[in-house]
């Protein structure tokens, strides 16, 4: 009995906190305005019968949730695209501007906007490739973002010798880092994207997908591939 209960328990809990996050969430933005979405319901005479087990006051407050999520939805989308207007632009530069001033708080909010940037963004088309490097010394291996794989004029013990630029992030704030240089020998060529490499370095390494090491060959090729993926024009914003 007692294992069937805890296997019950192990079904339960995840979908009962998953219903509770979200239904918590729906309150918080809908409660606000409910009081007047029902009295525009009142006024106009609608949803006052009652339908099945449920009451006519609870079915109005249903319905006055749903309609004001819809209406959150549709705001923040027009908000949006209100905000690429040049003239709200310039005042969100303005506001930036005006909070990057303040001592303090300029570095916290600062932070988290290159944080959230670097999350959202979908353009880390300029790192061509994961590695691991011997970064801070020998005995350890960090994380590295390939940025160029070949660096004519950098004077090499051997002519064969391949250097190649490679930017190594800090955690949790992947926007600051190391720009290293480093023989292509000493690198380790991973099968990760840049997407997970940069979630695994904002989430302190909590946040990893399983991964592999592949040959210099195989790396050529993604950064190959990258690299014409570059010679397109990106938009502006």
């Amino acid at each position: 009995m007692k294992k069937y209960f805890v296997t019950g328990l192990v079904i339960l809990l995840p979908l009962a906190l998953t219903l509770a996050i979200v239904i918590f969430i729906f309150n918080f933005l809908t409660d606000p305005f409910v009081g007047m979405m029902q009295g525009l319901l009142d006024y106009f005479g609608l949803l006052h019968k009652q339908f099945l087990f449920l009451s006519s006051r609870q079915i109005q407050i249903a319905v006055s949730r749903f309609i004001i999520l819809l209406l959150l939805f549709f705001f923040t989308v027009f908000l949006g695209a209100v905000g690429r207007w040049f003239f709200v632009h310039y005042i969100i530069k303005l506001w930036d501007y005006c909070l990057h001033s303040i001592p303090f708080v300029s570095s916290i909010y600062k932070t988290s906007q290159d944080v959230i940037k670097t999350i959202f963004t979908t353009k880390t088309k300029s790192f061509k490739q994961v590695v691991l490097v011997p970064f801070p010394n020998e005995a350890t291996l960090s994380i590295g973002l390939v940025t160029r794989d070949h660096l004519p004029g950098v004077p090499v013990s051997e002519p064969s010798e391949n250097m190649v630029a490679v930017f190594v992030p800090t955690t949790p704030n992947p926007t600051s880092g190391f720009l290293m240089i480093f023989k292509e020998n000493d690198l380790l060529y991973l099968d990760m994207s840049v997407e997970n490499a940069l979630k695994y370095v904002i989430s302190c390494g909590v946040i990893l997908n399983p991964f592999k090491t592949i040959t210099k060959e195989e790396a050529h090729q993604i950064i190959l591939k990258a690299s014409h993926e570059n010679d397109y024009p990106v938009e502006q914003e």
